[in-house]
């Protein structure tokens, strides 16, 4: 059952993460949304990223200038990102939810951290290409079609995914904290 403040939480980050994605319309595939995503989930647990991914994909993949993702694909789209919590709470969990970057280890860490925004950048890409390719096309042929079409705006999507994550997010994920525990 989520709380007040699991509410509060999701409705700051899917907010944050919507007005960036129109802020950023202009760079196709450059979007904040992911590591805003990951680190809501790194920090308060996988069921606050998921609902950050959903609420965040409901809005923005509904009310886009760009026009709407339809109800098949916006479900997609919202299942897709989830990769990202799933990643988030995962590393928390390895991780012990460290906030402690020092020197020494602020490279290392900052180099895993764009590692795996740039894969989970590549299993959301895999994920909604394959599943739009099997909805436009109805045929595994489709899915190659989708998938070869893709290749440049997936690229654009993994390279600034990793360097959000490697530069991004490690110094959001301590300015957070700081923030969530004065509040305490």
């Amino acid at each position: 059952m989520l709380v007040r403040r699991d509410v509060a939480v999701i409705a700051v980050f899917s907010a944050l993460a919507v007005s960036s994605n129109y802020a950023m319309l202009a760079f196709f595939q450059i979007k904040i949304m992911d590591a805003l995503v990951f680190i809501a989930a790194y920090l308060f647990g996988f069921r606050i990223g998921a609902g950050v991914a959903g609420i965040t994909w409901l809005v923005y993949g509904s009310l886009n200038p760009l026009g709407s993702a339809g109800f098949p694909l916006l479900l997609v789209l919202m299942i897709g990102e989830t990769v990202y919590a799933a990643s988030g709470a995962l590393l928390s969990r390895v991780w012990k939810k460290s906030t402690h970057f020092d020197t020494r280890s602020f490279t290392r860490k900052s180099l895993v951290l764009g590692a795996i925004g740039l894969l989970s950048a590549f299993v959301y890409d895999l994920w909604t290409n394959a599943i739009d390719g099997l909805m436009i096309y109805r045929s595994f042929d489709g899915i190659i079609i989708r998938m070869m079409t893709g290749i440049y705006f997936a690229l654009v999507h993994e390279v600034a995914d990793f360097i959000f994550f490697a530069f991004a997010v490690p110094v959001l994920i301590i300015s957070i904290s700081r923030a969530t525990r004065m509040g305490k």
